[in-house]
């Protein structure tokens, strides 16, 4: 559609929204699905959280039947035998031990053990898929009898595998040191109730479980559950969840101790492995054939412990290390009190007690101590915190029975009043209830206490008390025994002590076998929070905490609890609504092409305004094209766009003529400062970019590749020239101007000229003293006075030439200049007045008595004139020169003997200055990225190839094209300027010449040369810039020649 005029109509925006009505259906739709999403997550989340409550329950329901199960069948065993009148046969028990096992199938195993230490068990290999894996058990294996019998060195251990159909498979025997009156189930079983053990050792599984007991009549009776069952019963499979999904669950009892998990609550460390000690046949007989019984305590983390049954802790890991040094077999039993683990060392049923701080009395030889610990102490936070233990005088302090801790306190704070309890939990009750004031123990023991919600507020701090050292102990006759322990513990490893610390020593890292989350326990004290699904903060992460308390027949009090991550509920939500989601997708691919064809009259205009847009940021001005479109609002923006770039251009070409103008505003204030240098930094650019355009001609040799990329790095090129002398604005003006030897200011070779006038008037004066004295005649004298003024007149000659610095200075010229120096004349008056404030702080006090002798040449103290600040560089500009000691010397003979020229070391270093100034200015400058090599350029025209040149030593590989290119540029303008007040122009052919020995000795690219030569570069710029008289032939041939034969 067009308008009158003819040209296309434009539509305004809201049109073309108008008819994209497509896309706003699109967005309405996916708002109702997400408004769907969002209800069906909260109903979908309930859904879950209901099904996750009733599955736990479920278990919960579970194990309470186990429990039930456990206890009543062990209770109708007892009955059975109690109210038997006849002695069953072994096949009658076994029947009815398998009869019972059969109708319990989450039974391990059912066995009974009499006071005369016989044992009889019979063990369910399909209780748990761990069991018959554990004894070695084949597929057809069913069941098998387990019977102990003997005493001392007779004691065996038979074993019996049968069939589904109780047929024998096979057989075995083998000593045994298994007791069960040793056992936690044996020695607490009661007539009265049965009895439920803490999760322990099995002895012939050497899995963890839990034992069902109850005493009858000369004998006990035990059923066993292993705990692998109940960790499957509380899997996430059987919680209806993915075992990717992380969730955990766990049975723990009213102490946070973990009797079953779905997870591994323990962080593990490994140990590096040992390599067995060299013993001799007498030691190593002390390990054969005998199994040593070792005390393993409940709740002594991190030292040592038992997790759901399993020994741990640091000096677990380190009798494990003694064992594979030593080769000696160790059996843990734990489940008993720490009173207990004593008694049974006493009566000889355990061989090892450990760990025992001190040397507490009857407990036989002692080891080397195993490990050392912090006394600490626990209090309520209501109570005074000790420092020391003998602020405590006759206070109640607790402590755990039977491993030394009250001897050692005792034997070092006897005013104290110490109550044992049998074992840690019992202690930490006992100060929970206030039945015992202080707690004394090891410090990480102690911290672990805080972990329990009841006594969240107790506060815990170490004591000032000698360090805790802890042994193992055997019987005197195992004296021998002791002795290749203590060698096994000191051949323990740096790196196996490293390992034993990270893993048990540091402070929180050990979580023993307590369930390993505080807000766990937080809520077991909650019961309005049992029995439902809380949200819950665990380390940063939102999760949902179910816990309830489980039945029990026996009055004890266990939990079960599980943890999901909120990801994981999500996840599932997102899962259910999948569908709708991928119903919505497929209708909305539908629509796609047509909504993109609907969309394509403000996309396709936008997208070709955005190439556009790509140009002016890639400074393709003259590239821009107007974008044709019939929308309004796109036609007008393309409008002001076009006008913005021609802004852009036109800003950007006026900011590049002001940069440049400043530039060269700088270039001419320093050929200004000085007259005799006027025009260089003017000349260099001009044959510098003549030069470099030659080059880039070039398309033989080692020059055809190169070429400036763009216009920015031929202005790079351009201002870098420009820049390149930027540093002599620091320059003194004096020091560029120097043209004479004496020169500072000012010419001093008339102060030296009005000394020779003086010695002239003392020569006359002497001619006439003598005539008037008649010590002479007149011709006499007035011959001895012409004989005097005739040799001042030749050595004031001689000094002035010398001061030219036009020729060179021989060591007799320089000898000459010193005897100069050495005539006399007389001063009247004091040389410190009419001084300025700085020659007044340079010039040395003096109080000599006028007048007073002078030489006619000297070098004064005042003449030198010291640096106001150390010369430093940063290692970033990479400057390498040497720097003379004095910034100025200008003492009259250190002048006049200079060899060559008019420059002392310290006036050429001052000169060569403006390069290290040049580099710190353009390095200061923030030059945009298509100027960077600006300050590089300008920096190395000094350099040569072989690595002599200022400021930084470069050599060859280090300069690029266009850096050799300004060095013959400035080289050759220097040679041919005509401004110069220390040196006359040079004619063409003579400044080639000298930059041809120049390129020969690797101060300038040879074949930059002799293109510079070949192309006529040399000639332009001569008839340009430099007056006829100077320009003369210049045989380019026997250059080109020369170097051709040195191909």
């Amino acid at each position: 559609m067009k308008t009158k005029s003819g040209t296309p109509r434009k539509f305004s925006i809201k049109f073309t929204v108008g008819s994209l009505f497509i896309i706003a259906t699109a967005v309405t739709a996916s708002l109702g699905l997400g408004m769907q999403y969002y209800f069906g997550k909260q109903m979908s989340e309930e859904h879950i959280l209901t099904h996750l409550t009733m599955t736990a329950k479920d278990v919960s329901n579970h194990i309470h039947q186990i429990d039930a199960s456990a206890t009543s069948s062990a209770g109708i065993l007892r009955s059975v035998a109690d109210f038997s009148d006849s002695e069953f046969s072994e096949t009658e028990i076994q029947r009815v031990f398998i009869q019972t096992l059969i109708d319990n199938p989450v039974f391990y195993s059912i066995y009974f053990a009499d006071n005369e230490e016989f044992f009889y068990q019979v063990i369910n290999l399909e209780s748990s898929p761990i069991v018959r894996g554990q004894i070695d058990a084949s597929n057809e294996e069913r069941w098998v009898v387990i019977k102990v019998t003997g005493e001392g060195e007779q004691r065996s251990k038979q074993t019996f595998y049968y069939s589904e159909g109780l047929d024998l498979v096979r057989q075995s025997e083998e000593k045994s040191n298994f007791y069960p009156s040793r056992r936690p189930w044996f020695d607490s079983a009661s007539r009265d109730s049965v009895y439920k053990t803490n999760p322990y050792l099995f002895q012939h599984l050497k899995i963890t479980g839990q034992t069902y007991s109850v005493r009858s009549k000369g004998a006990v009776i035990g059923v066993d559950t292993v705990l692998s069952s109940l960790s499957e019963k509380i899997s996430a499979t059987e919680l209806g969840m993915k075992k990717e999904d992380g969730v955990e669950a766990f049975i723990f009892n009213d102490r946070g101790e973990v009797v079953a998990s779905s997870v591994n609550v323990f962080h593990e460390v490994k140990i590096p492995d040992s390599s067995l000690l060299a013993l001799n046949e007498q030691q190593k007989t002390l390990f054969n054939q005998r199994e040593f019984v070792i005390s393993n305590q409940n709740d002594w983390g991190p030292y040592d412990y038992t997790q759901s049954g399993e020994p741990g802790g640091y000096a677990v890991d380190v009798l494990n290390l003694v064992s594979q040094k030593t080769g000696m077999i160790l059996e843990f039993v734990n489940g008993f009190s720490s009173e207990d683990l004593v008694r049974k060392y006493r009566q000889s049923e355990i061989d090892i007690l450990q760990p025992v701080l001190g040397t507490p009395d009857g407990l036989g030889i002692k080891s080397t101590p195993i490990f050392t610990g912090q006394l600490a102490i626990a209090t309520k936070t209501e109570n005074p915190m000790p420092t020391s233990l003998d602020e405590l005088s006759n206070q109640t302090v607790g402590v755990v029975a039977g491993f030394g801790m009250k001897e050692w306190l005792l034997e070092r704070y006897p005013t104290l009043n110490i109550i044992e309890e049998p074992n840690l939990d019992l202690a930490k009750r006992a100060l929970h209830m206030g039945e015992i004031k202080y707690l004394v123990d090891s410090y990480l023991t102690m911290v672990e206490i805080k972990r329990l919600v009841r006594l969240t507020h107790v506060h815990v701090a170490k004591l000032d008390a000698p360090p805790l050292e802890y042994s193992l102990f055997m019987k005197n006759k195992d004296k021998a025994v002791v002795e290749v322990i203590n060698q096994a513990i000191a051949a323990i490893t740096p790196e196996q002590k490293m390992a034993l610390k990270e893993k048990w020593l540091k402070p929180h890292q050990w979580r023993g076998s307590f369930v390993p989350y505080p807000e766990v326990y937080e809520l077991v004290i909650q019961e309005e929070k049992h029995d439902a699904m809380n949200k819950v903060n665990i380390e940063g992460e939102d999760r949902f905490l179910y816990i309830t308390k489980l039945q029990s027949t026996r009055g004890t009090n266990d939990y079960f609890a599980v943890l999901v991550s909120g990801k994981v509920i999500t996840d599932a939500v997102t899962s259910r609504l999948s569908k709708a989601i991928v119903i919505t997708a497929f209708v909305m691919l539908i629509l796609f092409p047509l909504a993109w064809k609907v969309g394509a009259p403000i996309v396709r205009p936008i997208l070709a305004l955005r190439r556009e847009t790509i140009k002016i940021k890639e400074r393709q001005f003259d590239r821009l094209v107007p974008v044709e479109t019939r929308i309004k609002e796109v036609s007008d923006l393309s409008g002001s766009v076009t006008e913005m770039t021609e802004e852009i251009q036109h800003h950007e070409q006026q900011q590049e003529e002001f940069v440049e103008a400043f530039i060269r505003l700088i270039a001419q204030a320093i050929d200004d400062k000085s007259p005799y240098t006027a025009g260089h930094c003017n000349r260099v650019p001009e044959i510098g970019m003549m030069l470099a355009e030659a080059v880039e001609k070039c398309d033989t040799g080692k020059f055809k590749d190169f070429k400036f990329n763009n216009e920015d790095e031929r202005r790079e090129f351009r201002i870098a020239a420009w820049l390149h002398d930027c540093g002599k604005i620091t320059t003194p003006e004096h020091i560029v101007d120097k043209g004479t030897k004496l020169e500072a200011n000012y010419n001093r070779i008339n102060e030296i000229r009005t000394r020779f006038e003086v010695l002239r008037r003392d020569a006359e004066v002497e001619m006439w003293k003598s005539i008037s004295t008649g010590e002479l005649s007149k011709e006499e004298a007035q011959a001895k006075f012409d004989q005097r003024v005739a040799q001042l007149d030749e050595d004031f000659r001689f000094v002035a030439n010398a001061n030219v610095g036009g020729e060179f200075m021989s060591d007799e010229k320089i000898e000459r200049i010193k005897q100069i120096a050495q005539q006399t004349w007389l001063r009247h008056y004091d040389d410190h007045l009419g001084l300025s404030p700085f020659e007044e702080m340079i010039k040395p006090k003096s109080d000599v008595t006028l007048p007073v002798v002078e030489n006619l040449l000297a070098d004064k103290p005042d003449h030198i004139i010291e640096r106001v600040r150390p010369m430093e560089f940063a290692p970033e500009h990479g400057i390498k020169v040497q720097v003379p000691e004095h910034q100025y010397n200008l003492g009259e003979v250190y002048n006049l003997t200079i060899s060559r020229g008019t420059l002392t070391p310290e006036d050429r270093f001052k000169i060569n200055e403006h390069m290290i100034s040049g580099i710190k200015m353009l390095g200061a400058l923030p030059f945009p990225p298509e100027l960077s090599n600006v300050p590089r350029y300008a920096s190395t025209h000094h350099e040569t190839l072989k690595g002599t040149g200022y400021p930084r030593r470069l050599s060859a590989e280090d300069l690029s094209t266009p850096e050799r290119i300004l060095v013959i540029a400035d080289i050759f303008e220097a040679l041919t300027a005509g401004d110069r007040p220390y040196k006359k122009a040079k004619p063409v052919s003579v400044a080639v010449d000298i930059m041809y020995k120049m390129a020969l000795d690797e101060h300038l690219d040879m074949d930059l040369f002799l293109l510079f030569l070949e192309s006529g570069v040399y000639r332009d710029y001569a008839n340009k810039f430099m007056p006829t008289e100077q320009v003369d032939e210049v045989d380019i041939e026997k250059y080109l020649k020369s170097k051709s034969s040195d191909a």
